[in-house]
């Protein structure tokens, strides 16, 4: 839903665009800034998983910098590739898993709600991955989908309250599994109604 809203503001498009040029000119390709973003996201998990709270969210906030510029810097200065999106989209599950292991191993009281959690995003991927292969591929992402209740900005956002907000961890989680849960049921009609009618 962030995604959404933020994605339509011109000035952060061009402020995304200009970021986008400049790392370009300094030479960082798009496949190399998904690699710094999954490697910032894994220092993440690493650095909540010490204790090191500061230092995680600011590695994480980097990690979400570089994952919202590197498909800009493939369609304005490169080519975008199916390899590239795909490289993309498991960068961004590395980076949530290390994140989410750093945040709830060390807490014993966070481990069943992670696990829903956990189990909620496996299915949601499914529906989205499933749905925006079977709908025929026309836009310049790898895979094409309907805006959701969640996007890769509320996750970002959840991670940095689960991080901070300790004492209410579980309570997060569980309220996160049923926002997946929304959304998975929302592109899962999406594509039901797609598919099952040739268009909307």
């Amino acid at each position: 839903m962030l995604d959404t809203i933020l994605a339509a503001n011109p000035r952060l498009r061009r402020a995304q665009s200009r970021i986008a040029h400049r790392l370009f000119r300094a030479g960082i390709s798009a496949d190399i800034a998904t690699v710094l973003g999954a490697a910032a996201g894994i220092g993440a998990g690493v650095a909540l998983w010490l204790g090191a709270t500061a230092a995680g969210v600011v590695l994480l906030l980097a990690s979400a910098a570089l994952d919202a510029v590197d498909g800009t810097i493939a369609r304005e200065c490169e080519r975008p590739s199916a390899l590239g999106g795909v490289l993309d989209l498991c960068s961004d599950r590395v980076v949530e898993a290390a994140v989410i292991l750093g945040i709830a191993w060390p807490r014993p009281e966070l481990h069943l709600a992670a696990l829903m959690l956990v189990a909620s995003w496996y299915v949601n991927i499914t529906v989205f991955l499933s749905v925006g292969a079977a709908i025929e591929h026309q836009g310049p992402k790898l895979v094409d989908y309907p805006p959701g209740i969640l996007e890769r900005t509320e996750a970002i956002l959840f991670f940095i309250a689960l991080a901070v907000l300790r004492p209410l961890g579980p309570l997060l989680c569980y309220l996160f599994v049923a926002l997946e849960v929304a959304t998975g049921l929302q592109r899962l009609i999406f594509g039901w109604r797609k598919l099952g009618t040739g268009g909307l």
